[in-house]
């Protein structure tokens, strides 16, 4: 059987998982669009980029303890005026993970290189609470409150330096998730200011994957994932830039 009859067996799924994907983003974006549009009701709008690091917590840290990973944010806020309070949107991604089998995987495969990336992403929409303290900084905090998809991606190659003859989704799970967090604001210049903050978010319960969770069995010459079953919570921290737009 070809490489590409594996194609089409994955292909109805994976449309699926990208149109979910799609959707996410999408999702995102109207938010924005929405808040700056509220903008003008507004005294202050923001964008910000941040770099995060992500750690298992809860329920996820006893069934997952070396499950972690580091990934980016994306985030608006419009401030309503004359007041502390913020309104706001994050889409942020993390890779937890990542495994390759290069070589031979049985008669029907052959030899190639397979490589999977365990992957998260959340939309998070939240309030926050942002006084000023007139002490040079601006300490906030944050509740918030959306989805975290949860997805496994396989992507097979002939060898390192060739395109991808085919990509799939292994596994993925959506999940509501809440939580808290805090930061502080530190201005570089006054349209410009450094951002760290943290939160911690739970989840329902979440399927998905780990690389300890999935093995090559050579006398099938087939796969073997072990799903795993528990809450998805974490702690994320994160340091970027973030502006002001009028």
């Amino acid at each position: 059987m070809s490489k590409y009859l594996v194609l089409i067996w994955h292909v109805i799924g994976l449309v699926k998982s990208v149109n979910q994907l799609k959707f996410q983003m999408k999702a995102f974006f109207s938010i924005l669009i929405a808040l700056f549009c509220l903008g003008n009701l507004s005294a202050q709008n923001t964008m910000s980029f941040n770099v995060q690091t992500v750690l298992p917590t809860g329920e996820l840290k006893n069934d997952s303890p070396d499950l972690w990973g580091g990934g980016f944010a994306v985030t608006g806020a419009f401030n309503l005026k004359d007041s502390p309070i913020f309104l706001g949107g994050t889409l942020d991604f993390t890779r937890y993970g990542s495994q390759l089998r290069n070589g031979w995987h049985g008669s029907v495969m052959g030899d190639y290189r397979h490589r999977r990336q365990f992957e998260m992403s959340r939309l998070l929409g939240f309030i926050r609470i942002s006084p000023d303290c007139d002490a040079g900084f601006y300490p906030y905090v944050d509740f918030n409150a959306g989805v975290n998809f949860v997805f496994t991606r396989s992507i097979l190659r002939d060898s390192a330096l060739e395109d991808p003859f085919d990509r799939y989704l292994d596994w993925h799970d959506f999940s509501f998730t809440y939580g808290i967090g805090a930061g502080v604001e530190i201005p570089v210049n006054p349209d410009i200011l450094i951002d760290i903050n943290f939160k911690t978010l739970k989840t329902g319960k979440t399927e998905y994957l780990t690389p300890n969770s999935v093995s090559f069995d050579t006398e099938q010459e087939i796969y073997l994932l072990d799903v795993q079953r528990s809450r998805f919570d974490t702690f994320t921290f994160s340091i970027g830039i973030k502006a002001y737009i009028d």
